[in-house]
């Protein structure tokens, strides 16, 4: 039997440059020795040929909000706009940052987002009561009744559930799709802990479970995919920043 000398996951792999016409020769010798034996990958290469022309069809015949959507979907992936998938289960380790902040003194909003992230990385898919929180936090906080939330011109929505005087706060924030946060400097410290959905920030794809820690000065743009729900340990206030870089 005559060997195809690489797989199909990596003749597939290869088809985008081969495409463009910028892959190695070397490796369009490979390719080229894989694909007369394999209908299968044959088949793939002939369908993303056929996707621009494919693409140019749907482009004039649409109407025209269809033609507005594909436009600004191929905007966001030229713009690199376009996240990898979330991280999977199960949940990132607490950053070295927060560890710092959980040795200290007591903190009760600290407290209740270490316990919410203890559930959620106990279990694959932890059972959720209400605003996607872990069962058994909802017991730990004031009823939800008693939540103070406010909204922004964005969509955005948070609820302060707990205010140490001088201290901490503990915030519930939903932030739906396509709306990322104005860029914003801290003066004190967050802690932020993903319940639902996926945040992008410091354009990293945040998945339920993570927690992810901004000290001091620190500057960023948070955005979510798809509206996130996220629990949130702050102190300190923020100021309007340039863009992080």
């Amino acid at each position: 039997m005559i060997p195809r000398f690489i797989t199909c996951e990596r003749a597939v792999s290869m088809f985008s440059d081969y495409a463009d016409g910028c892959l190695p020769s070397s490796r369009v010798l490979l390719l080229r020795l894989h694909l007369p034996l394999c209908p299968a990958c044959r088949a793939i290469l002939a369908t993303m040929r056929a996707l621009p022309a494919l693409v140019a069809q749907v482009d004039d015949e649409a109407p025209e909000a269809a033609r507005a959507a594909l436009r600004g979907a191929l905007a966001r992936i030229a713009r690199g706009e376009v996240p990898p998938p979330a991280r999977p289960w199960p949940a990132t380790p607490v950053p070295e940052e927060a560890r710092d902040l959980l040795g200290g003194r007591p903190d009760l909003p600290l407290a209740i987002l270490a316990a919410a992230h203890e559930a959620l990385a106990g279990a694959r898919r932890p059972e959720a009561g209400p605003f996607h929180l872990p069962k058994g936090i909802l017991e730990r906080l004031p009823p939800a009744d008693q939540w103070r939330w406010a909204a922004d011109e964005g969509g955005r929505r948070r609820a302060e559930l707990i205010a140490e005087p001088g201290g901490s706060r503990l915030v519930l924030a939903f932030a739906p799709g396509d709306a990322p946060a104005p860029p914003h400097r801290h003066l004190g410290s967050e802690s932020v802990l993903v319940l639902a959905g996926t945040l992008l920030d410091d354009g990293l794809p945040l998945a339920p479970g993570t927690w992810v820690h901004h000290g001091r000065g620190s500057v960023h743009a948070p955005a979510a995919v798809g509206g996130c729900w996220c629990l949130i340990r702050e102190e300190g206030e923020t100021e309007a920043a340039e863009p992080p870089r």
